[in-house]
């Protein structure tokens, strides 16, 4: 074989190659995604080459009433531009509040000065506590407006 020809072929395989590789790295790993968690703080993130974005820090251990477990296996995860207002105005009440949340999320392989993975919805979740909680307060509320009808009944039952 020539050395202008082995030198030629050498070089389309090196290109052919990282053409490959780069293709490999592009697009997402996995999508749609779901975690039930507890969101812990928002983060303001300002990296020295890239535009600034938001994430948020969840943990996978909940704790309740300052017992539970403790997870160190906690996300970073950030925004999808299209909607950051909505889901993190709904983190910041689970934050608040203590929540569980479920969040939706794409995880990419790489992607220039694009964090992964990208949070795409946000779901706060009710707890079993938390049912039985709205439930009492609603049989509560029941009772008392039962009892307000049969006050009403007997006064016009006195009253006649």
């Amino acid at each position: 074989m020539h050395p202008k020809a082995k030198e030629q072929t050498m070089k389309t395989l090196s290109l052919l190659l990282g053409m490959f590789a780069l293709t490999g790295c592009w697009g997402n790993a996995s999508i749609d995604n779901e975690v039930i968690c507890q969101p812990k703080k928002i983060h303001h993130n300002t990296p020295l080459i890239c535009g600034n974005y938001d994430s948020v820090d969840v943990s996978l251990g909940v704790m309740r009433d300052g017992v539970g477990s403790m997870s160190t296996a906690d996300l970073e995860l950030a925004f999808d531009p299209a909607n950051e207002t909505a889901n993190k105005a709904t983190l910041e009440k689970a934050i608040s509040g203590g929540k569980l949340v479920k969040l939706t999320y794409n995880d990419r392989r790489f992607s220039w000065c694009q964090e992964t993975p990208q949070v795409l919805s946000v779901e706060v979740v009710e707890t079993k506590r938390e049912h039985e909680e709205d439930s009492t307060l609603e049989k509560q509320k029941q009772k008392e407006e039962l009892q307000r009808k049969i006050d009403e009944l007997n006064k016009q039952l006195n009253g006649n």
